[in-house]
């Protein structure tokens, strides 16, 4: 009987072993799957600004001064003071005297989510002006002198005026000539309102003040004159 049971537990220490020893085989397991990345839209997607064409670009023509200019695509035109301008805000030091002549105004806001308030291209002229009182006009404070420039090969006088309540609402380049007795001026301005957390908009860079000055600097590079 003794016998029997060490033969039967020899037997199951045996089988053990066995099972010990047998190494089950290992599936490889499959390789990650990357999941693909879809970009998506925004919810308001913004595309380029489409600058209108109306009111369509023009070459217009100054009988009395004897000029012309191009005006492009997008800017209202007006020989009367008060309809989109107020000239003699924007051109602090022109006199009493001055004639306006002509004022264009960009039609629209290239920069809608900014403070910008407007672009204007003045052209007015002093009756019976001296060329002491016609140089002083862009050397009187509020101006600030600038190196003279030159319009179709016509010396011009030139300064700057800078001003504002909050922040620097207004800005003013004038240019002045005499020309047949008067003193000619054109004044490029930029206007704008002060930003802030009410009104949410975004005040003018730097760089945009420089792209609405070459739109200006654009109109006064095609003038010509015709006498």
């Amino acid at each position: 009987m003794a016998d029997t049971s060490s033969f039967l537990c020899a037997m199951l220490l045996a089988l053990l072993f066995s099972a010990l020893q047998i190494v089950p085989a290992q599936t490889p397991e499959p390789p990650m799957q990357v999941p693909k990345v879809v970009p998506v839209p925004p919810l308001h997607p913004t595309a380029p600004l489409r600058e209108p064409t109306d009111p369509p670009a023009q070459d217009v023509v100054d009988t009395r001064d004897h000029l012309t200019f191009h005006l492009p695509a997008g800017w209202n035109l007006t020989r009367k003071d008060g309809e989109i301008s107020s000239f003699h805000l924007d051109a602090r030091t022109a006199p009493r005297t001055a004639q306006l002549r002509m004022v264009a105004s960009l039609a629209f806001n290239p920069y809608p989510p900014s403070t910008f308030a407007g672009a204007l291209f003045y052209v007015s002229t002093t009756p019976h002006a001296t060329p002491a009182s016609c140089a002083m006009q862009t050397a009187t404070k509020p101006f600030q002198p600038l190196p003279p420039a030159t319009i179709d090969d016509v010396p011009f006088t030139r300064g700057k005026d800078e001003h504002g309540q909050i922040c620097t609402e207004a800005r003013d380049v004038a240019y002045t000539a005499m020309r047949h007795g008067s003193c000619l001026r054109f004044d490029l301005a930029i206007n704008n309102f002060c930003g802030g957390d009410v009104s949410g908009a975004q005040d003018l860079t730097e760089s945009q003040l420089q792209a609405l000055y070459t739109r200006l600097m654009t109109i006064l590079n095609s003038v010509r004159f015709t006498r």
